[in-house]
């Protein structure tokens, strides 16, 4: 018995474990609970900062595109009189029509004078005279004494009309009044439906929850991806309490903040970006609880483990964490290289002024205007050229399809009145410029044609603007295809389906051979999902939204079918140039994610098995270690505990499928060597790589644990002239291991009674794997031959 006074205090670690082990699975929690909540912050950051840079872009071509239309239209009535344009206005209101189905979402287009009075309208013939527009924002700001090249309005409900609307407007120039140059003529405008602009901005929402806006540097909201529930009211300015004054007002290019103002009863994540050459904003907004959200999905497998799977998760948490930071440095690697790339875009050119020309056949001279001359990078003079003139500054490319078209609507086999295309010139500096020809071919009493009439506008940004789209559309499908995304369209009302050739592949079928009908995709849903798929399909038209992952079985060339996890997303969409709503959604193939899910749920059942294992050998050696003192009983556990620690760590590396022995034997000789030294020449190791059991794992380190611990008491070990070899080969699926000692003291005989150590030994390597020991006492010292079966070795519980 020992006494009292004599036990030593346990090692704080041992008296605190219960409270440790209670707490750091909460401590655990919390930590990675802020660690994901601060990866998902900044990716959500990342993902407003590119969704308002892609407003900003689409927002600054639209501006852009109606402020040239603005300008196209001051063109057209350039030199022309108040009373010239009212004498005129049929044919100038046909004009203007013309113009508004050349420019994408425009609602009308209008002329107000110098009083504020409509002169013309592309919406309305005549246009009432007795209006007054001077009390209209953007009037007021191009009467001012310095006002701007184009000014964006506010929203305002039409006075003819009733529709909500906000305008691009410029100041009217060059007109047939007689003013004084510089002086406030008048207004030319372009009005938009502020619903039309917002589809096009639904298109470039990363999650169907955000929503995306184009707000005026003063506040006012000009369109918006929100319902705009009072169609009948203009738009509502930003709150006067949100940070966008402060950042709009030092004319920052773009920030990202948290507001509480921009959504009824609840914070938000927004990011702005300066629209360049406007004073507009692009604002992307994501609400708060949406993030939230993520993060609790985020959480929720970490939520899910028990409590002896917590450590061995905590471990690869650390993991995750930093490819998590890894992967935020390079979105915001990724992002500075982005805004880099649209600072070196190029701005586009303006629209030209719209030049005239009338075309003799009989003589072969064609009049062109000033306009038309400069338009064609001449002086802007009126000239009369020769056709040759022309067919000179055609595109080489665009020449014979350019000359065939002419020619043909010119004959007197077309019987063509009117003529009409596009193509390039090249200017006298060498620019290329786009041209769209209209004209009006007169014919004479037996039908050929005798005078060509029309006009050339520099459409040169229109083109630029379609190429932009164009190859944003490929960055996009390029994306898709990088990321393995598929996407997919469904018409629920015509059961029309429309799916990309990823979408095809992931389900097993070949592009080449046309798009599949839904039932045949579905035919490929894994039967026990497929009702489940079905469920959520017809349920989007209620929810909106349809999120649901499922097994595909794909045809394969062997007998079995290839199963793959698939994880699909979609929403409801009501678009105003479709006339039914639409399913748009993407599809990932999941299985690599599936199967990491799976390895972590094995990983743990396993960790907890052999954690209980080793606390019941613990136990055991407890009750059958003897020892004189606490410190005494200390130190001969600590070193069997350290044994089964490094066992541990290299069943670890291998993910709990076996351990090598050459690492197992060189830890346990290395404990026992001075500080800084490693098995050399006191110790050799030889053998050919052998993988052994789990199972076998502990036990073999416990033993040759055992036989160190000897040899550094009374063996080989102890002296300094000493030497150790192991050696181990495999034979007929038997493993043999053989430890010799020489140059340690010189043994008289073998030891009459076994000691703890050695019972332990045969109590692991035959009792709990079925295996055989032998020791042989040389004078030399200690030859003993360890044998068990690699692939038969049963775990048998310490008892």
């Amino acid at each position: 018995m020992v006494r009292a006074d004599t036990l030593q205090p346990l090692p704080f670690m041992t008296r605190y474990l219960p409270v440790a082990a209670l707490l750091f699975p909460i401590l655990l929690l919390l930590v990675i609970g802020w660690l994901n909540w601060n990866s998902v912050w900044r990716t959500a950051e990342d993902e407003m900062q590119r969704a308002a840079t892609s407003v900003a872009e689409y927002g600054r071509q639209s501006l852009r595109s109606y402020s040239a239309a603005a300008g196209r239209l001051n063109d057209r009535l350039r030199g022309l009189s108040d009373a010239e344009i009212r004498a005129s206005e049929g044919e100038l209101h046909r004009d203007l029509q013309r113009l508004d189905s050349e420019v994408s979402r425009v609602e009308q287009a209008y002329v107000i004078d110098r009083a504020g009075r409509p002169l013309l309208s592309s919406g309305l013939y005549p246009v009432p005279r007795d209006g007054d527009l001077s009390n209209r924002d953007f009037f007021q700001a191009m009467q001012a004494d310095a006002p701007p090249e184009a000014y964006v309005s506010k929203t305002f409900i039409g006075r003819f009309d009733g529709h909500l609307l906000f305008s691009v407007a410029r100041g009217r120039q060059d007109t047939g009044n007689g003013l004084a140059p510089g002086a406030f003529d008048g207004v030319v405008v372009v009005s938009i439906s502020p619903e039309n602009l917002a589809d096009g901005l639904r298109r470039l929402s990363p999650d169907m929850t955000d929503r995306m806006a184009l707000v005026r540097q003063d506040g006012h909201v000009i369109t918006t991806t929100s319902a705009i529930t009072r169609p009948d009211e203009p738009l509502p300015q930003v709150d006067p309490a949100s940070p966008f004054y402060d950042h709009a007002g030092r004319n920052v290019e773009t920030a990202v903040y948290v507001s509480n103002t921009a959504l009824p009863g609840s914070a938000a994540l927004i990011a702005i970006r300066k629209i360049d050459g406007f004073p507009v904003y692009a604002v992307s907004i994501r609400p708060q609880s949406e993030i939230t959200a993520a993060w609790w999905k985020s959480m929720i497998p970490y939520l899910a483990f028990k409590l002896p799977a917590s450590a061995a998760l905590f471990l690869l948490s650390l993991r995750v964490v930093r490819d998590q930071r890894q992967l935020a440095q390079r979105a915001v690697s990724l992002a500075n290289v982005a805004h880099l790339s649209a600072d070196r875009l190029g701005r586009a050119k303006r629209f030209g002024m719209i030049g005239t020309f009338e075309f003799d056949l009989r003589t072969g001279v064609s009049r062109r205007s000033p306009e038309y001359m400069s338009l064609h990078g001449l002086p802007a003079v009126a000239t009369e050229e020769t056709h040759d003139d022309w067919e000179k500054r055609l595109y080489p490319d665009d020449k014979a399809r350019a000359m065939e078209e002419l020619n043909w609507a010119l004959s007197d086999e077309s019987g063509a009145e009117d003529y009409g295309q596009s193509y390039r010139i090249v200017t006298r500096d060498g620019d290329v410029r786009w041209i769209a020809a209209r004209g009006v071919i007169r014919r004479d009493e037996n039908g050929k044609a005798t005078l060509l009439l029309g006009v050339h506008t520099d459409v040169t940004p229109l083109r630029s603007s379609e190429i932009a789209l164009a190859e944003s559309d490929a960055r996009l499908r390029l994306a898709h295809d990088a990321t393995g995304i598929g996407t997919w369209e469904w018409v629920p009302k015509s059961r029309r389906l429309s799916c990309s050739n990823r979408m095809m592949e992931i389900f097993g079928f070949d592009p080449a051979d046309g798009i599949p009908r839904l039932s045949q995709l579905l035919g490929r849903v894994h039967p026990e999902d497929r009702q489940m798929v079905r469920d959520h399909l017809r349920a989007i038209s209620q929810t909106s939204r349809f999120q649901c992952e499922f097994r595909v079985r794909r045809p394969s060339d062997s007998q079995d079918s290839a199963e793959v996890w698939v994880s699909a997303r979609a929403a409801l969409l009501s678009l105003a140039q479709k006339a039914s709503p639409q399913v748009m959604g993407i599809v990932l193939d999941i299985s690599d994610r599936k199967q990491a899910e799976t390895m972590v749920r094995l990983i743990a059942n396993e960790v907890e098995h052999r954690a209980k294992n080793t606390l019941a050998l613990i136990s055991a050696m407890l009750r059958m270690t003897k020892a004189d003192s606490a410190s005494e009983l200390a130190r001969l556990m600590q070193g069997r505990i350290s044994a089964l620690g490094s066992t541990m760590g290299i069943l670890r590396k291998s993910q709990w499928q076996g351990a090598d022995l050459a690492d197992i034997l060189t830890e346990a000789v290395a404990f026992f060597l001075p500080q800084g030294q490693v098995p050399g020449n006191r110790v050799r190791l030889t053998g050919p790589p052998v993988q052994i059991p789990v199972e076998a794992a502990q036990p073999v380190s416990l033993a040759v644990h055992e036989l160190a611990t000897n040899a550094a008491k009374y063996g080989a070990l102890s002296s300094p002239a000493g030497s150790l070899a192991i050696s181990w080969q495999v034979m007929a699926n038997e493993l043999h291991i053989e430890w010799s000692e020489t140059g340690g003291p010189a043994i008289a005989s073998a030891p009459q009674e076994a000691g703890f150590g050695s019972k332990l030994m045969v109590t692991l390597l035959e009792g709990q794997l079925g295996g055989r020991v032998t020791k042989e006492w040389r004078p030399s010292g200690l030859l003993c031959r360890i044998s068990f079966r690699l692939h038969a070795a049963e775990a048998r519980h310490v008892a």
